[in-house]
């Protein structure tokens, strides 16, 4: 039996985090862990089409990446696994075909994006019983055991838009207030490459100093104005002092142009500004002047959450 789904997780750039992980390694004890932080989910993202062959012998799970058949997608891999092996499917051949909308490894949640449209999509052929927080959570669980992330999976589950996640944890655990965000906002990114932020997270002095900086940034956009949470995206960015003289550049050159506020992604050597619509292209074209071999985008804020797609 061939069974097929569909589905779509918003990409999201996180401004500013703090850690909260223990290193427990259970898959099924990862609901109370996570990231408490800032940022935006955005229109652009990750769609998966899943084709599902039932009573196929030995199981097997390919993914295509934008064409790819040879791409790692580790963080999918581990998600769609531990979904199946939830739902007892161990004898099922799964083909997943992903088109990505954002670069990889430059803090836009790819992983968390690709993961969670990856096991909708799978749910969905499958007719899973499981609610969505269920599904979503091997997604989230997922982020944390690959290192890919922490909390993006808990947002773009649920929400659209910008937030401040302030109690981490999994899918229906974390909580996000959303932050007040004109209609005409755009939010324009310039990436220049990936950012292996495995050794980051899993440095204990690095660690520190994030939850320290991620406190106050907190406290910063606690009135969950558009204006604070730019303010405290900035100063988390200046503070951890992990990018490059390009990425600073770039912000600095966003600003000067005439974005309300520009700094890092977290985390990745790209940089994210925030323009009111009539400012984004010019925006953009002092990000392409500063840096022309940067990937400058246009984006809009993600109108809604993940879903699956009939």
């Amino acid at each position: 039996m061939v069974l097929r789904g569909k589905a779509f997780a918003p990409a999201a750039i996180s401004n500013f985090f703090a850690i909260h992980y223990s290193g427990e390694a259970d898959p099924a004890r990862l609901g109370r862990f996570g990231a408490t932080g800032g940022g935006y989910a955005l229109a652009s993202g990750v769609t998966t089409a899943a084709l599902v062959t039932r009573d196929a012998g030995a199981p097997t799970l390919t993914v295509t990446v934008n064409g790819n058949p040879e791409y790692e997608a580790k963080t999918t891999r581990t998600a769609v696994g531990l979904l199946l092996d939830s739902l007892g499917e161990t004898h099922c051949r799964v083909e997943l075909d992903q088109t990505m909308g954002v670069p990889v490894g430059c803090g836009f949640g790819a992983s968390a994006a690709s993961s969670l449209s990856a096991v909708m999509a799978v749910a969905s052929a499958v007719s899973s019983r499981l609610d969505r927080e269920s599904v979503a959570y091997f997604a989230h669980a997922a982020d944390i055991l690959c290192k890919t992330g922490l909390g993006t999976v808990s947002v773009i589950y649920r929400y659209g838009g910008a937030g401040v996640i302030v109690e981490p944890g999994a899918p229906g655990v974390s909580k996000v207030l959303a932050v007040r965000v004109p209609r005409d906002v755009r939010v324009v990114t310039a990436s220049l490459g990936p950012y292996e932020k495995g050794p980051l997270l899993a440095s204990p002095e690095m660690a520190t100093r994030i939850n320290r900086l991620g406190a106050e940034s907190i406290q910063i956009a606690s009135d969950l104005s558009l204006e604070n949470l730019l303010r405290a995206g900035e100063a988390f960015a200046e503070g951890l002092g992990i990018w490059t003289p390009r990425v600073r550049r770039l912000a600095r050159a966003a600003k000067t142009a005439g974005a309300m506020g520009a700094s890092q992604n977290m985390v990745g050597q790209a940089v994210h500004a925030v323009t009111a619509k009539e400012d984004a292209s010019g925006v953009a074209a002092a990000l392409k002047a500063t840096d022309p071999d940067a990937d400058v985008v246009v984006h809009l804020l993600a109108d809604g959450p993940a879903r699956t797609i009939p």
